[in-house]
């Protein structure tokens, strides 16, 4: 069953940076929108990097803390966060093991981004309420900070896994062989990858709101959100689309011209077309980013009524 364990592998331990072609916003787009970027050393010795954006006048009360999916760092997450402090919030995110402008050669597990908030938090001890919004592996990372954090009551789980055999079980249909990659998981970081997230979300009486689009093949939706649907969980609420694919809180214009360019861009790469960076950057010189990260007003009033 090697190859279960080389797919996990593959797919998760991996450095992860931004693409120099691709364009992301920072704060300097947003005018007024503030950066505090800070440093400190998880248990593992490696810098992690932390930032708390926010416009003047920010809530004093709640603070909202954007788990990013994976990827090169939560600069992919800009449009997200700068609509959350727009909204009054002041929000705190983070750069993973292995990600961004964290430090690290790898992201060295599936479970690492749910030690480095863990330690984050630990370290800031924040009197504000905290209320957590991630995707994907952010949305799975906000699912094992809630269960072991009591402190923590409230949180948005967009585009989210249950756990890392869930996630596998679209892709390999057996659950032995998903379980593998389970035991992979407990074996290389024995600390949080044995996480039981259906037994926490079976009796929770924490608050939570789950958006997932049924058509998404980067996390099955029959796999995780609707079997989560069937706990019966009263204190668990949901939202379900169709045709937004990973990204449910984007709008459907946005989703589709983020699709087309990026998927055209791997293309032409893989033909041989786009050698140097400077092909690569012209090739997004005249694709706004602003177009591609737009959001759907509609999902994300259903989450700033949520975190109210």
């Amino acid at each position: 069953m090697g190859f279960i364990v080389k797919l996990y592998q593959k797919s998760f331990i991996q450095r992860f940076d931004k693409d120099g072609a691709i364009p992301y916003y920072s704060a300097d787009d947003f005018v007024g929108l503030s950066c505090e970027e800070k440093t400190f050393q998880n248990s593992l010795g490696i810098e992690i990097h932390y930032f708390f954006y926010s416009y003047a006048n920010a809530k004093t009360d709640k603070i909202v803390l954007l788990c990013p999916g994976i990827g090169p760092g939560h600069t992919g997450y800009l449009t997200e966060i700068e609509l959350l402090c727009k909204n009054g919030y002041r929000v705190l995110t983070l750069d993973y093991t292995g990600c961004g402008a964290s430090a690290g050669e790898s992201l060295l597990s599936i479970n690492e981004p749910t030690r480095d908030i863990i330690e984050l938090l630990s370290l800031l001890n924040l009197k504000e309420e905290i209320i957590l919004v991630g995707h994907s592996l952010g949305a799975y990372t906000s699912l094992n900070v809630i269960h072991l954090l009591p402190s923590i009551t409230k949180a948005v789980i967009i585009s989210g896994f249950v756990g890392i055999s869930d996630e596998l079980l679209g892709f390999l249909k057996l659950r032995c062989f998903a379980n593998i990659a389970k035991r992979y998981e407990q074996k290389i970081n024995p600390e949080y990858g044995s996480i039981d997230n259906w037994k926490y979300l079976k009796n929770t009486t924490d608050k939570l709101l789950f958006i997932h689009s049924i058509d998404d093949a980067v996390v099955h939706f029959k796999n995780n959100t609707r079997k989560v649907m069937k706990l019966n969980n009263p204190n668990l609420s949901f939202k379900i689309v169709e045709g937004k694919k990973h990204n449910p809180n984007y709008s459907s214009e946005a989703l589709g011209k983020m699709n087309a360019w990026i998927g055209q861009y791997n293309t032409l790469i893989r033909q041989g077309d786009l050698n140097t960076p400077e092909e690569r950057k012209r090739y997004f010189s005249d694709k706004p980013i602003g177009e591609m990260t737009e959001q759907d007003p509609e999902i994300w009033d259903l989450i700033l009524n949520f975190i109210r």
